[in-house]
């Protein structure tokens, strides 16, 4: 629903606008990432033997096995009763699939309450269930955030179940009805099934809810599965095996943007330009997460949603870079096969949704990312002997000098690693080169290692010849045409600057 549709039902609608991203006209979420911070550092405290997973960064499994095993002897010799195990379960719900209405939730209750009290398997629903509800109480405590929960035998039944009763509420769903619910899940909504596979499932086999798989002819399951169809069947009838583990950071990064309508993108520019946008968010998430976390991303997978739904094109990448413009040459390389249009302007279909996302995180940094780290170390006594510096294994972060006049830091990508250099106002622009946009003082830039020097002169000779080219195509010149005038007086205003002079150097072949 728009916001014009909902103010229009309701007339005192407030609407909140959250902030905007830096690089693309896109929300900004960092202010609840920095929330999600706060709730899984409760979460992470609350009991070594819960195993704690990241989901999201609004979403968690905790594996309570080990926590249940302990309190599970306690539980049997307690002498508490039904009206005692009641109390402690102010918020919660049973499913059994009757669990719609609000006036059942007392009774469906107060009968689970009764059976865990005979049966272990409900016990343990039980125990864990009063975990939650203090676990949650302590989050609101801590962080005046409220969550919702499910409780369930695995991972697919928790999360099914979560948002069953949501807001500020948690749901726990005993073994017994797990094919009760399946029997009413639409296939998106299971867990993994909201892709490709829940798709193919409801074209092969004309089904609509997850439980509909145990109605169909099994023949026809393996024909049409024939590597997927035994866990296909298990998935039906509630079983889940993936296990909980152990992190505390999200296991992808990932930027998009949706077009819908008539704002679906239609032509190359603005692909490029949109793609160039979220790869400068992403590469900005990306650095912050390396510096934080200490791991880097090895691959980076591509997608857009075409007008006309039918198959989302997707590309897995090899990450080499967190530099947005690397990142970007990888990027539409592969990005620009996906336009069906014979007119070099257009993009045809046009694209309602575009997405990047980094994944397979190792731990560290790369060699080649360290060089630079190294040397700044290395520098550290002799150039801000006065300035507080952060140090970890393997990354550090230097606050440069002030300038005399405050002003926006630029910052540099130094291989993977982000560097924010302080541009003193009052410097002779002669004092500085440009690399990727961005403004160094040439004496800093001399004293880099030989081999990130080489680099980034490499890459200025790229930027100077690119310049170059498209000079000449705004003249109209083309071939030898447009070689020739580089000796003319394009090559003369270029030699002015000191980049030149060192580029000219640095392709001058010895002896």
């Amino acid at each position: 629903m728009s916001v014009v549709e909902a103010k229009s039902k309701c007339h005192n609608l407030n609407v909140c606008h959250v902030p905007v991203a830096e690089h693309a006209d896109k929300a900004d979420i960092e202010k609840y990432r920095n929330a999600s911070v706060e709730v899984f550092k409760v979460l992470n405290n609350i009991d070594s033997s819960i195993v704690v997973e990241k989901a999201s960064v609004d979403e968690a499994f905790l594996d309570m096995t080990s926590y249940v095993d302990q309190r599970l002897i306690e539980f049997k010799k307690s002498d508490k009763d039904v009206v005692d195990y009641f109390s402690m379960l102010p918020t919660s719900y049973v499913v059994n699939g009757k669990d719609e209405n609000e006036k059942d939730r007392e009774s469906h209750l107060e009968s689970f309450v009764k059976e865990s009290l005979i049966d272990e398997d409900y016990a343990r629903i039980l125990i864990a269930g009063i975990a939650v509800e203090q676990i949650r109480d302590q989050i609101l405590g801590e962080t005046k955030f409220h969550c919702s929960a499910g409780v369930g035998n695995n991972k697919m039944m928790a999360k099914l179940v979560c948002s069953r009763h949501k807001p500020r509420k948690q749901t726990l769903v005993p073994w017994r009805f797990a094919k009760e619910i399946l029997k009413t899940t639409p296939i998106k909504d299971v867990r993994g099934f909201g892709g490709k596979l829940g798709y193919r499932i409801q074209e092969k086999l004309h089904i609509t809810f997850i439980g509909e798989l145990l109605t169909v002819d099994h023949s026809l399951v393996t024909e049409e599965f024939p590597e997927q169809h035994d866990w296909l069947m298990a998935v039906a009838e509630g079983y889940d095996d993936e296990p909980v583990r152990p992190r505390s950071e999200c296991s992808s990064i990932a930027v998009s943007k949706n077009f819908p309508g008539r704002n679906a993108i239609d032509t190359v520019a603005k692909v490029r330009q949109w793609t160039h946008d979220l790869l400068k968010e992403l590469s900005k998430r990306l650095i912050t997460d390396q510096v934080q976390n200490k791991r880097t991303a090895e691959n980076l997978v591509v997608s857009i949603l075409p007008e006309g739904g039918g198959t989302q094109p997707q590309k897995t990448l090899k990450l080499t870079s967190y530099h947005p413009d690397i990142m970007f040459e990888q990027v539409w390389s592969i990005l620009k096969l996906f336009n069906r249009s014979e007119n070099e302007a257009i993009w045809k279909p046009k694209v309602l949704n575009m997405s990047m996302s980094a994944s397979r995180f190792c731990k560290g940094v790369p060699a080649q990312s360290r060089v630079i780290t190294e040397w700044l170390k290395s520098k550290k006594n002799q150039t801000l002997s006065t300035e507080p510096t952060e140090f970890d294994d393997e990354i550090m972060i230097i606050p440069f000098e002030k300038a005399v006049e405050s002003s926006a830091p630029d910052v540099i990508y130094l291989h993977d690693d982000a560097v924010a250099l302080e541009k003193n106002n009052h410097s002779d622009e002669r004092d500085l080169i440009k690399i990727d946009g961005k403004s160094m003082l040439r004496s800093t830039f001399h004293q880099l290692p030989p081999n990130i020097k080489q680099q980034y002169e490499h890459r200025m000779a790229l930027e100077c010849a690119r310049q170059l080219k498209l000079s000449a195509e705004h003249k109209g010149r083309s071939g030898r045409k447009r070689q020739n005038n580089t000796n003319g007086d394009k090559q003369k205003k270029f030699k002015k600057s000191g980049e030149c002079r060192q580029i000219k150097d640095f392709f001058t072949k010895e002896g």
